[in-house]
């Protein structure tokens, strides 16, 4: 192409051997290509099943962020190296459309992990547990109802494949059940 026809995104669909949808673009100027972004992102509205998987995720371990002061916000999804590969890849299926890269691994930290790009979808679900009341940025937490009003049965699914176990996996100690690791949050939230 030359240099003054614009560049617009190539999106290539999902095929039986690839399951990732690719995002790419002709090799541009960055401030070109954040261009052509914008129109993409603005294409974008988190539906509802993503809406209740990221509500699961978040009461578990993936975390959301904001680069440009509350504006906007990005899901970051991360799992050890082995034994929850599988569950990460799972996620990123889910939110992949929200994606420019799939997930990565860290050697020295032995984790996978992908983000979503920051989008004003994602406000709603930084209100449930990063902002106070007063709409400041503080520690994730649970605010009270949060379970009861959005948490679905899909999120709950999640929330358990995130954060969640076995009551006991001491095989001489009978305890049937399964449990959440909600350490990282106050005993009045859980």
């Amino acid at each position: 192409r030359l240099e003054s026809e614009e560049c617009q995104p190539i999106i290539s669909p999902r095929s039986p051997s690839n399951s990732f949808i690719n995002i790419t673009f002709m090799k541009k100027p960055l401030s070109t290509q954040r261009k052509l972004l914008k129109p993409y992102k603005q294409s974008l509205k988190i539906s509802k099943t993503q809406y209740d998987i990221a509500i699961g995720c978040l009461l578990g371990d993936a975390s959301i962020q904001t680069q440009d002061k509350g504006k906007t916000y990005r899901l970051k999804f991360q799992q050890s190296e082995n034994l929850h590969r599988d569950y990460l890849f799972n996620l990123y299926e889910v939110f992949n459309e929200w994606c420019l890269s799939p997930p990565q691994f860290n050697s020295g930290r032995k984790i996978w992990s992908f983000q979503t790009i920051s989008h004003i979808d994602f406000k709603k679900l930084a209100e449930l547990f990063i902002l106070n009341e007063s709409g400041v940025e503080c520690k994730k937490h649970i605010k009270p109802l949060l379970v009861e009003k959005y948490l679905t049965p899909l999120g709950l699914a999640y929330w358990f494949m995130d954060d969640g176990g076995k009551s006991s996996y001491n095989k001489d100690y009978v305890r049937k059940g399964f449990s959440f690791n909600t350490h990282g949050f106050q005993e009045a939230e859980v």
